[in-house]
């Protein structure tokens, strides 16, 4: 596809991986609808990624705020071209022990305000015959780590919601992708409430995602992991999950020490 006049709307676009998202596109000529809950964090990326698009605050996990905002970016800029679910939130715990409410927020931020945003964008983009959706998932979406439940329950759904999707509008002229990244380096750990400590894997910028991101509306989507070699662990999960539960309760063995 053309970047240059398109129209990419970018959730969760005030930092770490959106703003990146935010800042690629834009450079390519795009127009960009920036959707996060400040506007002072909005209009900074804004201003980063040159000024061309507008900034449209909302908390996502709010029906009407979504729709609300999604519909500002069409009035300002046109036909949402691109869409990025970016927008996403932790919880670290053991999950019988988690706040029921902390639980919904992370499925309603992480997988059911993508789905509303797909379900706005996806008519307009099948009637034109052009678009594309890219939902922002993780590793923890494909092998569930223990004692983030929750957050691997809600990207586990996104990532199916993508497939599902994709073959529905397979032949129309638009296409879903999901962008499954490992351990990034962004606030996301410490504003679930756990830094992330480990000495490997070793998080990886998030320029990176938003390059896989950019990677699969120019190649035409499909699962693109960053990085790459995340499949072969997926792959191991599936042909052998025996050794690979085993061997994710070693690494983890510390953390579930009763």
């Amino acid at each position: 596809m053309r970047w240059e006049g398109a129209v990419v709307v970018v959730t969760g676009a005030s930092r770490g991986i959106g703003r990146a998202v935010a800042r690629a596109a834009a450079a390519r000529g795009a127009r960009v609808g920036l959707v996060a809950r400040s506007r002072g964090d909005l209009e900074r990326v804004l201003a980063e990624a040159g000024g061309n698009g507008v900034v449209a605050p909302a908390d996502v996990a709010d029906p009407a705020a979504l729709e609300g905002a999604l519909s500002a970016v069409e009035e300002a800029l046109g036909p949402i071209d691109v869409l990025v679910n970016n927008a996403g939130i932790g919880a670290y715990g053991r999950f019988a022990e988690m706040d029921p409410a902390l639980v919904e927020r992370v499925l309603a931020v992480n997988h059911l305000a993508a789905a509303r945003a797909m379900r706005f964008v996806l008519p307009g983009m099948l009637e034109r015959g052009r678009g594309h959706v890219v939902n922002v998932a993780s590793i923890a979406g494909r092998i569930a780590p223990p004692l983030e439940a929750a957050y691997a329950a809600s990207k586990f759904a996104l990532i199916g919601l993508s497939e599902a999707v994709d073959l529905e509008v397979a032949g129309r002229g638009v296409r879903v992708s999901v962008v499954v990244p490992g351990v990034v380096a962004t606030s996301f750990f410490e504003a679930r409430g756990q830094p992330y400590a480990r000495r490997w894997p070793r998080p990886i910028p998030p320029e990176r995602v938003a390059e896989a991101v950019i990677g699969a509306v120019e190649r035409g989507g499909g699962e693109r992991y960053v990085p790459r070699l995340l499949r072969g662990a997926v792959i191991l999960r599936t042909l052998a999950p025996g050794p690979a539960r085993w061997a994710t309760r070693l690494v983890f063995r510390r953390e579930l020490r009763p």
